[in-house]
């Protein structure tokens, strides 16, 4: 159907919309030369200070929020079937809104990893589920002190917190949280490799984060 298309091709070219390269641009530097080379709101918050990096993490999180309110519209508007399952496709301009955060036509298609993105999705899908998640994420921090991991096993937790908490559209969520768990973990595979070898940067608790 074309509306479904074109709700994926929308959020595609909306999670295209990188905050941290656009606001290089603005501030004549490209976050992907510095640090960890991310696009993405930690590596801009530890290379150009925290009024950026806040900035870059609230853009992301609202592009996702707002990418499936928008893709939500789109398909309503060409809905005439009573039997259509509209929440399974807000679940593909979901993933959409992800790898074009990660993949942006934009920007030479290297983007972020698309934690901050994931979460503004999951806050309109389930928000009560983004707190037992980010309490993960913040005890994995204290325990390893890796950003990069700490975020893996936040986006790990979901489909287990899915499974125990949600009663609605159960199967579509899980395969959902699933796909997106293993999307992150995908994106954060350089992490992974810089663990193994022990070169990963460990958060000091001076609050300063790896880049995610």
């Amino acid at each position: 159907m074309f509306e479904l298309a074109l709700s994926i091709l929308v959020s595609y070219l909306i999670g295209s919309l990188n905050s941290s390269l656009i606001l290089g641009k603005i501030n004549n530097y490209d976050v992907r030369e510095h640090g960890s080379g991310n696009a993405g709101a930690t590596n801009t918050y530890r290379m150009h200070g925290r009024i950026h990096g806040t900035i870059v993490f609230c853009f992301d999180c609202f592009k996702g929020f707002f990418a499936i309110i928008l893709a939500e519209s789109l398909i309503l508007s060409g809905l005439h079937n009573p039997l259509f399952d509209i929440e399974i496709y807000l679940y593909f301009s979901a993933l959409s809104v992800v790898i074009g955060h990660c993949y942006p036509l934009w920007f030479q298609f290297k983007g972020g990893k698309g934690a901050a993105t994931g979460l503004g999705i999951f806050l309109y899908f389930e928000p009560f589920l983004v707190a037992p998640s980010l309490l993960v994420w913040m005890l994995s921090l204290v325990v390893f002190r890796f950003v990069g991991l700490a975020t893996i096993l936040a986006f790990a937790s979901l489909p287990v917190f899915v499974f125990l908490f949600e009663r609605q559209s159960f199967v579509n969520l899980v395969s959902f949280s699933f796909i997106l768990g293993l999307l992150i973990l995908f994106t954060h595979r350089q992490n992974i490799n810089s663990m193994l070898k022990g070169t990963e940067h460990r958060v000091s608790f001076s609050l300063k984060s790896d880049a995610n």
